[in-house]
């Protein structure tokens, strides 16, 4: 008797960029190879229908299938065989089962080729504290074997954003976008440049294709809903910003993941956004949330919580005002003291 394999919910995501007609040609008869003596018919994705002949790709843009386990690690294992043939990219996938994430799996090249070699050494060397410009130098030397290495101009990008070249980390942005515009990454950092120029549209809509081109399983997913939503408050878009911090608060997210640690400022936004649709009782409640929670990834949450929970319980007429006033004016916050002078007056 035939036992009927388990189904599971299977999505992949990237690409993998080969650089030349030769190749790709490699790649190509590898994968017909590779069928015709062991993957057989039990891969998820047909040739034809991911390798793309004019860009010398494969190319994977957020496919969910239902397909069996040993499906699955088929077509993974393919996947990283090819990857060993690209100069860069990669390929995002998810096993999913009915409690959630079986497996995951991240696919990328590790070949000795110098754009691959040079791209990695400075991903390891991004986080290494006085070691920035020695990471950039390595993305430069990628870029300059691969001139399309889009993952090497958004790491690059990123480099120069931390170190104040904001100018550069533009254009290296916008030469990401270009060269792969389904990277969510190179989206959020240029939001990011536009918030600092008060730009509050552009930022939301590049946080808006940054959701896009992303899954709800991965954080900069919600890191990007987030960013968005802050941009809305600035737009004075309440309702538009209340909706995607509810969608943040509800999300159940786990300590190893970075937005637990930005659960504080998105009950701050939603306070904000709350005191815009003009219920200071509802907004008390959520500045009350982000107080309660431990310190977050950015200390301004608490002092702007105490000052805009002072400002609605005023509007109420609930006097307790004064002691959050005093307490964000001792913080820092110019605000809380001129309003601590002018209402007390």
């Amino acid at each position: 008797m035939v036992t009927q394999q388990a189904s599971f919910r299977l999505i992949f995501k990237g690409r993998l960029d080969f650089g030349n007609e030769r190749t790709f040609e490699k790649v190509r008869l590898h994968w017909q190879g590779r069928t015709e003596n062991y993957f057989k018919t039990n891969l998820l994705f047909k040739m034809e229908d991911v390798l793309r002949e004019d860009a010398f790709s494969l190319e994977v843009p957020q496919q969910k299938v239902i397909g069996s386990e040993k499906s699955w690690r088929m077509t993974v294992e393919l996947f990283r065989e090819l990857a060993q043939y690209a100069t860069v990219g990669y390929i995002a996938a998810w096993c999913l089962g009915d409690e959630g994430v079986v497996e995951q799996t991240f696919i990328e090249p590790a070949s000795d080729k110098i754009a691959v070699r040079e791209f990695l050494r400075g991903r390891q060397l991004v986080g290494v504290l006085g070691k920035e410009m020695e990471a950039a130098q390595a993305f430069s030397r990628a870029i300059e074997k691969y001139e399309k290495h889009a993952l090497a101009y958004e790491r690059r990008g990123y480099v120069n954003y931390k170190l104040g070249n904001y100018e550069d980390a533009l254009h290296d942005f916008e030469q990401s976008i270009l060269f792969n515009p389904h990277h969510p990454d190179a989206y959020y950092g240029r939001g990011k440049l536009r918030m600092r120029k008060n730009d509050w549209a552009g930022a939301a809509e590049d946080f808006g294709l940054t959701t896009q081109h992303s899954l709800a399983l991965q954080p900069i997913h919600w890191l990007a809903r987030l960013r968005k939503a802050e941009c809305l408050v600035n737009l004075k878009k309440y309702a538009e910003a209340h909706k995607e911090l509810t969608l943040f608060l509800k999300r159940n997210f786990s300590e190893s993941d970075p937005n637990f640690y930005r659960l504080p400022r998105a009950s701050y936004l939603l306070g904000k956004a709350l005191l815009g649709l003009n219920d200071p009782f509802s907004a008390i409640e959520a500045f009350d949330r982000a107080l309660a929670m431990p310190l977050g990834e950015d200390p301004r949450s608490k002092v702007e919580s105490l000052l805009h929970r002072a400002i609605a319980k005023h509007q109420i007429g609930r006097p307790e005002y004064e002691h959050d006033l005093h307490a964000a004016a001792q913080m820092g916050s110019v605000e809380a003291a001129r309003l601590l002078d002018t209402w007390q007056s």
